[in-house]
């Protein structure tokens, strides 16, 4: 080992995931592992590289101090920071990081065709080059099992933290209300009000800009569990003017210029992301909706397969939500329920705009 003695104790935040489907993989197709194996070293290959990615960015480190560990067995992924002591930038700071597990969570998808399971939380952990240890690994870990679905499940200390925590008091927002009345009417105000209200108009940006990442990257599930939305797609021209974000990019070209090189010259297209998912999505209702290879006696087969399949109908039901979100309903998955008979076990048609099954 590297570390003579442990390292401390202290507070993370933790997502740990894992790839669907991989032991069964090996079990039922072992002639395709190497290919799989080729594909799960490529996707972790470009996920340590995304990571370090921040990790060497000078503005990121400078803005939300995200410098992200991680841990990576086999299938398994962990991901963590340390909990922030500036408590005014440290819900933009879990932001950052959870969307940025998201998009992870979004390219395993779109590119590669893997869906996670996982669960991010809050809690006390010893990690170095090593090992990790501790009760925050210990949660994430018991929330990655206890959710069958293909989602990164979040705690319910870290939905609290996000939905509770505010900037000011109410005192506080009454007082700069006043003070933007005085202002209004072109009465004097002093110049420590002034200061309180420029504050006060600071806070209520960044909480505006808190309030509307935190209600698209978040998705409440039909069974009340919160998750990360990978599907959501941060876009600073939402919530940035153009000629101001210019600007910004110009700057930063100048002073950072390696930071500006890692801007991704064009921004996400949603129609390309959910037309990606919508196909994979597809083939895997399709492919899991097809039980004519099983033999009669191997009911196990049927209720494993089965199982299986209602994974992706979640992901299917996503994905629609999403489509009616971003009000791109021509990327819908249309499909029509029905049963095997031999063991009256789930079956999803797929169909094409012209309400034809899809069979393959």
């Amino acid at each position: 080992m590297n570390n003579p003695t442990p390292n401390p104790i202290k507070e993370y935040y933790i997502a740990y995931f894992d790839t669907l489907g991989y032991q069964v993989f090996f079990k039922e197709t072992p002639e395709k592992a190497l290919e799989f194996l080729n594909t799960i070293h490529s996707v972790i290959t470009n996920t340590i590289n995304y990571v370090q990615s921040f990790n060497d960015s000078p503005l990121v480190s400078q803005l939300a101090n995200m410098h992200i560990q991680y841990k990576i067995f086999s299938d398994n992924i962990l991901l963590c920071i340390e909990v922030g002591n500036d408590v005014e930038k440290e819900k933009l700071r879990v932001l950052t990081f959870m969307d940025i597990i998201s998009e992870i969570q979004r390219k395993f998808i779109t590119e590669y065709g893997l869906f996670l399971r996982g669960g991010f939380t809050k809690g006390t952990t010893s990690i170095n080059d090593d090992y990790i240890f501790g009760e925050g690994l210990i949660e994430a870990v018991k929330i990655e099992e206890s959710t069958s679905h293909p989602r990164i499940a979040i705690s319910d200390k870290i939905i609290n933290f996000l939905l509770q925590i505010q900037l000011y008091t109410s005192e506080e927002a009454d007082k700069g209300i006043s003070i933007e009345n005085r202002i209004k009417n072109g009465e004097n105000v002093s110049n420590d009000d002034m200061m309180f209200y420029q504050r006060m108009v600071q806070m209520g940006n960044q909480e505006f800009l808190e309030h509307n990442i935190c209600s698209n990257l978040l998705y409440k599930c039909d069974d009340d569990v919160w998750c990360l939305s990978y599907l959501y797609c941060l876009d600073v021209r939402s919530y940035i003017p153009e000629q101001t974000l210019e600007q910004v990019l110009e700057i930063m070209k100048q002073v950072l210029p390696t930071d500006y090189e890692k801007i991704p010259k064009k921004f996400p297209n949603i129609d390309s992301i959910l037309d990606a998912h919508r196909r994979i999505v597809e083939q895997k209702l399709v492919k899991y909706s097809n039980y004519t290879e099983f033999n009669t006696n191997d009911i196990k087969r049927f209720e494993a397969q089965e199982k299986v399949l209602k994974k992706y109908v979640w992901s299917m039901v996503y994905h629609n939500h999403m489509c009616d979100r971003y009000n791109k309903t021509e990327h819908r998955i249309r499909s029509q329920g029905n049963c095997e008979r031999r063991y009256m076990k789930l079956v999803i048609h797929v169909l094409d705009k012209d309400e034809n099954i899809i069979n393959t």
